[in-house]
């Protein structure tokens, strides 16, 4: 009998061991996943195969681009969010294919696939090791998404064993963010060392 209850008292403490690790251990998405990079915009981050700084993030009800003659304009039943950013290749020749806009609540938005034509956007252009590249990430946001955001920046859509950049986009000055009526993006980037 008290075999017995010995057998049955190791079988229940195995049970609880095995059950607190399946509880413990990091899931495949958390042991695969992406590995973090974090900063703020003004910062020069450095991913594996690229460094990326936001220089300017702007906001605007309705966007312009094309060329004289051939102009085009997108509407939104939000905001458009556009971030200048300046990104470089570390070491080899990479396009950057990853880019979302991740709101204060956790909701991620991917940039706008509806600026066919416009110029200098990311993602999609390619980056030469050392050579600096300007352009904008441009995405159709909600105007409760503006304040509290991150941007997500990583060399493909969905990293597995890769830098996943995160840069915060809140402003410290305090100012309210203001929206533009139009904005051009037709206009290149501002020179690097602009502001």
């Amino acid at each position: 009998m008290i075999r017995r209850l010995a057998q049955l008292a190791a079988l229940t403490v195995a049970a609880i061991l095995l059950l607190a690790m399946q509880r413990t251990t990091p899931s495949y998405d958390t042991l695969t996943g992406p590995i973090p990079v974090s900063g703020t915009s003004g910062e020069t981050l450095t991913a594996r195969s690229f460094t990326v700084r936001v220089d300017r993030i702007e906001f605007a009800r309705r966007l312009q681009f094309g060329s004289p003659g051939f102009e085009k304009q997108r509407d939104t039943g939000g905001i458009w969010a556009i971030v200048t950013a300046t990104l470089t290749a570390r070491d080899a020749t990479v396009t950057v294919a990853g880019a979302e806009w991740e709101g204060p609540t956790g909701t991620r938005y991917s940039t706008s696939d509806r600026l066919i034509g416009a110029r200098a956007l990311f993602p999609g252009q390619t980056l030469q090791p050392g050579i600096p590249v300007r352009g904008r990430f441009v995405f159709e946001i909600p105007a409760d998404q503006m304040q509290g955001a991150t941007l997500r920046v990583s060399e493909d859509r969905f990293p597995r064993f890769d830098s996943l950049v995160r840069i915060s986009l809140d402003r410290s000055d305090g100012r309210a963010l203001q929206i533009r009526d139009s904005f051009d993006l037709a206009q290149p980037p501002l020179s690097l060392g602009a502001s």
